[in-house]
């Protein structure tokens, strides 16, 4: 499970932290030590470099947990910084 910062936003849903990287959830559960969203298509994701912010959507790809999705946005973010290094570290 990906150690993210979790924080319930006022207008509903949440934001997920870690590394840089955001992303914006409607609602999760964690089932075998995942944070499953509960609306895939409705996740999106953020990361900001030299003041640009790059967003990137769920929807077509519909990952089903939010350490799939970041997987994801960490390879776009990787497109930009060519940093091939992995930046999270998974805890078990």
């Amino acid at each position: 499970m990906y150690q993210f910062k979790i924080k319930k936003q006022e207008d509903g849903g949440y934001r997920f932290e870690l590394e840089g990287i955001r992303m914006i959830v409607d609602d999760y559960s964690i089932r075998e030590n995942k944070h499953i969203l509960s609306h895939p298509d409705k996740a999106i994701g953020y990361f900001l470099i030299n003041d640009n912010i790059y967003g990137i959507s769920n929807d077509p790809a519909n990952f089903d947990s939010a350490e799939a999705f970041f997987d994801a946005i960490i390879k776009q973010y990787h497109v930009f910084t060519d940093n091939k290094m992995p930046l999270r570290q998974e805890t078990h």
